[in-house]
């Protein structure tokens, strides 16, 4: 069963022992490279020479308080997990890049690879800093953050427990008319043809107009335990309709222009998405509200309904 803990351990560990064991190996390496500079190190913002080992406490302590400060917000189990992931690459490239400007700032004052001295040697930093980035990508793209039990496993819990839920489950694509389809990238193409006599512009963007209205009239609908959602071209948020405010469904052969028209439309607390004449569900609400939803045939329709009206006033661990 996954971890139902506010904070994922190894994350936390990690974010704590690596800015300390990165600090420790910059001090070494400090340490060694310092005794080129004698008269002490300028840090990296100016201001006076400090001592080579106060330089390198500054240095270690801004790393690991940068890493750990930072880093151990990636290991809150409330955050979601992509974000974890985006703090954790973060952080892993900040510190190590906080090694290299560090670092940098010594050797450019030593008079490094044979040049002058100078506040920072650039290429230390260059090369710090792209290897920093490298290892932030390849940290935020490998870090698995624990599974936590989520609304998602509740529902799992329940479909497991009741093999009769599998029965409320249904998604599809609803979409126009293939004739439809043709007649409004038509409608787009032939004046974008003769617009672009003009300037061939004009027809790349009538088509990518047309092709945006198709896209507008198509849509995905979902049916779970817990709601109906309809999403635009499968991606906006369109509809979402939770069982428990369900009274009642029906499937319909309904004329699109008796509910608005086609496409997405939203008045006084209803909602219809249809992208053609034909079948359909229509729900009805408790606080009187109707939601229409279209579906590529009757048979689909029924089935709809059906779980609408089996899940109509339930929640989803009903």
């Amino acid at each position: 069963m996954a971890s139902t803990d506010a904070v994922d351990r190894r994350a936390l560990r990690f974010t704590l022992i690596f800015p300390v064991i990165l600090a420790a190996a910059f001090a070494g390496a400090g340490y060694i490279l310092g005794s080129q500079v004698p008269g002490g190190v300028v840090l990296p913002t100016g201001g006076n020479p400090l001592p080579l080992v106060t330089y390198l406490i500054v240095g270690a302590v801004t790393v690991i308080v940068v890493g750990a400060g930072i880093g151990t917000q990636a290991a809150r189990t409330v955050l979601p997990r992509l974000t974890r992931r985006i703090i954790l690459g973060v952080t892993m490239a900040l510190q190590l890049t906080l090694c290299a400007l560090f670092a940098a700032a010594i050797v450019g004052q030593a008079g490094g690879f044979g040049q002058a001295p100078v506040r920072v040697d650039g290429t230390v930093l260059a090369a710090g800093g792209g290897f920093a980035l490298a290892m932030g990508v390849i940290l935020g793209m490998t870090f698995k953050p624990d599974e936590q039990w989520t609304s998602a496993d509740d529902l799992a819990l329940a479909l497991e427990a009741d093999p009769r839920a599998a029965r409320d489950r249904l998604s599809y694509w609803t979409h126009p008319r293939s004739s439809v389809v043709i007649m409004i990238l038509l409608a787009g193409l032939f004046p974008g043809a003769l617009l672009a006599l003009i300037s061939p512009w004009f027809l790349l963007a009538l088509f990518l107009l047309a092709a945006a209205v198709v896209a507008f009239l198509c849509g995905t609908v979902q049916m779970n335990r817990s709601g109906l959602s309809v999403r635009i071209a499968g991606v906006i948020p369109a509809i979402a309709t939770p069982c428990t405010i369900v009274q009642g469904a029906v499937s319909l052969d309904v004329k699109a222009r008796d509910y608005g028209g086609w496409g997405f439309h939203k008045h006084g607390g209803s909602a219809t998405f249809l992208a053609s004449s034909g079948a359909a569900v229509v729900l009805r609400c408790d606080d009187g509200t109707r939601v229409v939803v279209g579906a590529p045939n009757l048979d689909t329709a029924d089935d709809l309904s059906a779980i609408l009206n089996r899940r109509a006033g339930k929640s989803a661990t009903e």
